[in-house]
């Protein structure tokens, strides 16, 4: 119950920064989540030796409880507002987060438009046919496929699997607990660094580029870690390349923490439409949930059953086969406001319309 209450609160996270995070410092400050839990996991890690469960528990309860404190202190983001009818609060609130600019002023004019247009066709609580209904939108379709596969390959990848069991892989690669454990306290390190740099990387590169880039990076790594160590199964390698192997899988670590992950919770955060977000997020913390689950318990049978050179190759393969899915269906959402990501997955695309502003024309593209 606790492990899942938590999992729930890190993955809405990111939903609620795309709501309240202006659309150019989206992915930073999703990014910045991802450091936050990096660093967590390291001093986990770092007080194993000295500290019982108990302690490490109590100290790492003081964050969420921080969080807590702050949380009742924000007001509701504007999205929800807009879409619940509460158009004055929601002015407010948009200025409060975003500023009094003329891009600003676009952005909420074209979120109250679309929520005002929403709130006239829904004006009865939705029932269990609206809820049905919604399941049938192609929209809704896609963004729960995009989802649903980003997070098999965030699973995939080694995202939880290698925090969790990263000290059985290197015991298990070297045959030696002392150096099992100062690479485990490096891959935490390396995590760190590499989500760190992504603050900067994700800023500058559009989310499919990075996507791609870094994904295809991973299979290879990964397939190279398994051709390694099936060799060593059958020609004994020395020491050196043993340690070599190790070297390859920290530096996977590095590569799936610096674009795979960052890039596929920006994307988690955004692709869902205004109207489907609610439903969406729950369904899509369910798959989120059986996924994480599914990789924590499936990743021992595997090492048990196929050895860690079969492990890695399924899930390389496995991972192959999500990126080229999303290469046929996965928008480009970098810097965009989250109504014009709405309109790519509907396939609406608006022409230039002029808009009057505060006595100025000024022209949006949406």
């Amino acid at each position: 119950m606790v492990q899942g209450l938590s999992i729930g609160g890190i993955y809405i996270n990111s939903i609620v920064i795309s709501e309240y995070v202006h659309p150019s410092r989206r992915g930073y400050f999703i990014t910045l989540k991802k450091v936050s839990i990096g660093i967590g996991s390291l001093c986990c890690h770092a007080m194993e030796p000295f500290w019982t469960w108990r302690q490490i528990a109590a100290f790492a309860a003081a964050p969420p409880v921080l969080a807590i404190v702050l949380t009742l202190f924000w007001p509701e983001s504007p999205s929800f507002l807009a879409l619940n009818g509460r158009f004055a609060e929601c002015e407010k609130s948009f200025k409060w987060l975003n500023g009094n600019s003329e891009e600003s002023q676009i952005h909420l004019k074209n979120l109250v438009e679309v929520c005002m247009e929403k709130c006239g066709r829904n004006k009865k609580r939705p029932g269990i046919h609206q809820i049905l209904k919604k399941f049938l939108a192609k929209d809704f379709q896609k963004s729960i496929f995009i989802v649903s596969v980003l997070t098999l390959s965030l699973d995939l990848c080694g995202r939880y699997y290698f925090v969790a069991y990263v000290t059985e892989i290197m015991v298990k690669l070297l045959d030696n607990k002392t150096s099992a454990m100062f690479f485990t306290l490096g891959a935490d390190l390396l995590t760190i660094v590499a989500l760190s740099s992504s603050t900067i990387v994700i800023r500058y590169f559009n989310r499919r580029t990075l996507l791609f880039t870094f994904g295809s990076f991973t299979v290879i790594l990964m397939l190279s870690i398994s051709l390694l160590v099936y060799l060593n199964s059958i020609f004994k390698f020395p020491t050196a390349i043993l340690w070599l192997t190790a070297l390859i899988i920290i530096f996977l670590c590095f590569v799936v923490n610096i674009g795979v992950v960052p890039v596929s919770f920006a994307l988690i955060g955004e692709i869902f439409p205004l109207e489907h977000k609610g439903l969406g997020s729950f369904i899509s913390g369910i798959v989120f949930t059986s996924c994480f689950a599914l990789s924590l318990k499936l990743t021992p049978v595997l090492i048990l059953r196929t050895g860690l050179y079969g492990t890695y190759a399924i899930y390389a393969v496995c991972l192959a086969l999500c990126l080229a899915m999303l290469y046929q269906i996965l928008p480009e959402t970098k810097d965009k406001p989250l109504q014009e990501i709405e309109d790519d997955l509907k396939g609406v695309h608006k022409i230039e319309s002029s808009l009057m502003l505060e006595g100025k024309k000024l022209i949006s593209n949406a």
